[in-house]
């Protein structure tokens, strides 16, 4: 922590909550919560390129990706310039061949809140900064020079954690983390496992972790029957080796069912799966790739293969979206023991917590899910539907809530 470093305790009135986030994450759902509860606040989010429900370009196509549900009360600011500057830098890069991990649109990022350091500025009398990791340089600096409280909140785990895990940071983004962490005076994390890799590595008062949620909302079919002949796993990623595949693929392949079927869904690289089928022999009559799904697509398609377990194996996962969302479907989960939401989970109650990061603990998970009769099976996805309930949207407004209520009264 820099040495002159002075902590801000929040022990006076903000007006005006400041969100800076160029991407799609869930930001804005921070910001929904705090419109919610404190309407009196005046709430921005400055972005790249977001559009509220109501938006005259929300019902474009191209653009669905970009439409969230963004409270009518907060004040969203779009510089999509810079997302298309991204863009053409990647596009460069790719012709050009090269390969720089995330460092370019880390570097926009930066340039990114250079630009809105006069507003920061502007503002800094009354405001408090909600950043983003990665996001947050240098503005966190600069606040701390201007005596602007600054929250900040960390989607995934450590820099450090991760390289532990096998996935490694570019030099740059390294850089920058490291930086931004040394001016702030609360963090949030997605997770207590997501938390505690941050411990000593920052100069927050005080890290709370806060469980996500989700908007999929599906009721169990209570006329239940299951097919012990048919076996339908899904694994819902947009990576490889941090999602774990290659320990899936493995007992998928050792797992010896009559008719089992393994559905990779998401910007999952057909390629690398092929490639380490190929290496290590296995059959993949059995394994069907869907590409990317949307949300909604997701939830329908989910139930219309009959997906009876998904499947993360992660090295790590700071919290695991895709968990609450097939949970709230009725599908149990087995998880590794590094995802986050795995911290909502009561092994063999509600799904599954491998008990280590191997195929032979994945395959013991599902060997028990199959073990389990008619109505073993339908009390479990009863248990699953139930315990979804906790994880809304609305419980994580409740959360985020009580964290902040004790910063802003």
């Amino acid at each position: 922590m820099p040495k002159k470093l002075k902590l801000q305790k929040l022990n006076k009135t903000h007006k005006h909550i400041l969100f800076i986030h160029p991407g799609i994450q869930h930001t804005y759902r921070t910001a929904n919560a705090l419109a919610k509860y404190f309407p009196s606040n005046s709430i921005s989010l400055y972005t790249w390129f977001l559009l509220k429900e109501d938006s005259f370009f929300s019902n474009l196509s191209f653009l669905k990706k970009r439409v969230k549900p963004i409270a009518k009360n907060i004040k969203v600011h779009h510089y999509p310039c810079f997302e298309l500057l991204l863009l053409l830098h990647l596009k460069l890069y790719k012709i050009l061949g090269i390969q720089k991990g995330h460092t370019p649109r880390y570097q926009w990022q930066v340039l990114f809140a250079w630009f809105l350091l006069p507003m920061v500025f502007r503002k800094r009398k009354d405001c408090i900064l909600v950043l983003t990791e990665t996001a947050a340089w240098p503005i966190a600096k600069f606040a701390k020079k201007w005596d602007i409280p600054v929250i900040m909140d960390f989607p995934s785990i450590s820099h450090e954690a991760a390289e532990d895990a096998g996935i490694m940071e570019t030099p740059y983004g390294k850089k920058i983390k490291t930086l931004e962490r040394q001016y702030i005076d609360y963090g949030i994390n997605c997770s207590e496992f997501a938390k505690k890799t941050y411990l000593g590595k920052t100069s927050a008062i005080k890290h709370e972790a806060i469980w996500l949620g989700t908007d999929f909302k599906e009721l169990i079919n209570e006329n239940f029957t299951y097919n012990r002949n048919i076996l339908n796993i899904a694994c819902i990623a947009n990576t490889e080796k941090r999602k774990g595949l290659d320990i899936l693929l493995s007992a998928f392949e050792r797992l010896e069912h009559p008719n089992k079927k393994l559905y990779l869904i998401g910007k999952i690289s057909k390629t690398w799966v092929e490639d380490f089928a190929k290496e290590h022999g296995i059959n993949l009559k059995s394994v069907i790739f869907t590409g990317p799904l949307s949300q909604q697509s997701l939830a329908i398609y989910l139930k219309q293969e009959d997906i009876h377990l998904h499947i993360l194996p992660s090295r790590f996962d700071s919290f695991g979206m895709v968990v609450p969302e097939t949970m709230a479907l009725g599908i149990p989960n087995i998880l590794s023991p590094y995802v986050g939401a795995g911290e909502m989970i009561h092994h063999q109650k509600n799904g599954y917590i491998m008990e280590v990061l191997d195929e032979n603990s994945l395959l013991a998970c599902i060997l028990q899910f199959l073990a389990l009769n008619d109505e073993e099976r339908f009390i479990l996805i009863k248990d699953v539907k139930q315990h979804a309930q906790i994880m809304r949207w609305d419980d994580y407004d409740q959360r985020i809530y009580n964290f902040f209520k004790p910063l802003l009264s």
